[in-house]
């Protein structure tokens, strides 16, 4: 009996806590090729920014897990990614060619706006809400069936265009 009771409530926990979705393989890949259907799609070797929140321990474990899925790189394409882990107040020196905000930044994800737009940078995420604030540019989820998400007013400060054929598979902010 004692054991059915903690098995129900191990059940419960498990129903009651919301699981922490991390980052994929598949979800940087939907994000790079998305990223070909810009106006000047990046191509070769380029260095992406894992950005983090040092303060929030599921940010730094989402770029520590991302580091290691990265390894070396990845090759999307024609396109040929090498991670970098960036602290989200050190973004405006970082030299990368793509920014990816990590989950539970909450509202420090706004710290990457001038660093994108300055140089300009896309900012892709799987933190949605990140895109609906405007602190990026590009957001995918790949399960249950692959999103992408544009957040209009920040693809015009950072420079990106969209083909007009994206448009149509996309959700627009």
């Amino acid at each position: 009996m004692k054991k059915i009771a903690l098995f129900l409530i191990g059940c419960c926990l498990m129903i009651a806590l919301p699981a922490q979705a991390s980052v994929e393989l598949k979800d940087l890949e939907v994000a790079v090729r998305a990223l070909g259907f810009t106006n000047n799609p990046p191509t070769g070797k380029l260095n992406i920014g894992i950005v983090y929140s040092p303060n929030v321990s599921s940010s730094v474990q989402e770029a520590e897990n991302l580091q290691k899925l990265l390894g070396g790189g990845l090759q999307v394409g024609n396109l040929f990614l090498k991670p970098i882990m960036i602290k989200i107040n050190e973004a405006d020196n970082a030299d990368v060619g793509l920014f990816f905000l990590t989950q539970g930044v909450g509202i420090d994800g706004r710290k990457l706006l001038p660093a994108s737009n300055k140089k300009p940078i896309v900012c892709i995420t799987t933190d949605i809400s990140q895109v609906i604030a405007g602190a990026c540019v590009l957001g995918v989820k790949s399960h249950p069936k692959v999103e992408i998400l544009v957040n209009r007013a920040a693809a015009a400060k950072s420079g990106t265009k969209f083909a007009t054929a994206f448009n149509m598979m996309i959700t627009e902010y």
